[in-house]
């Protein structure tokens, strides 16, 4: 798999030769590593097969829903015509942002993605730390100037 920074904002992954289940895994754990140590706000995925198979189109999906937790902008381009038409007929086009060009998905990600133009992302610790504030605050309720509800400071006429 072939990976090159398009310009500040961009990196595009040429995807190929993916044929079955066990290519797809392999290709999957290349790509997650990628999205992990990305540099760039913004991934295009550069299709190069003339229809690709299911497993190809399981592991985009898959692939959509791990970017977003990276907030990673992720964009398909297909180019073959073939290819473009599969991805349509299999509804993809409505989870995936799918183009035909690389001008095209450069276009879509800075149009559509506000990652894309903006500063870089938070580290994750302040995400982790915000986290564990919320659940702490779920978990340990602020008790002080509150009295608890006991059976016996409840009226005794309420159902």
């Amino acid at each position: 798999m072939k990976s090159y920074r398009l310009d500040p904002t961009h990196r595009v992954v040429e995807l190929s030769g993916i044929t079955d289940a066990d290519d797809a895994l392999a290709a999957e754990q290349e790509l997650r590593a990628l999205l992990r140590r990305c540099d760039t706000p913004a991934v295009i995925v550069d299709l190069e097969c003339e229809e690709p198979p299911p497993a190809v189109m399981n592991l985009l999906v898959r692939l959509r829903r791990f970017a977003e937790r990276y907030r990673v902008f992720l964009c398909v381009t297909a180019r073959d015509p073939q290819a473009a038409q599969a991805l349509r007929e299999a509804g993809l086009e409505r989870i995936l942002r799918v183009t035909r060009t690389l001008s095209q998905a450069r276009e879509r990600t800075e149009v559509c993605c506000a990652a894309a133009t903006a500063s870089p992302r938070p580290p994750a610790s302040t995400v982790r730390t915000r986290l564990k504030v919320r659940l702490y605050r779920f978990v340990c309720p602020d008790t002080r100037g509150r009295t608890p509800v006991t059976s016996a400071s409840r009226p005794s006429d309420v159902l």
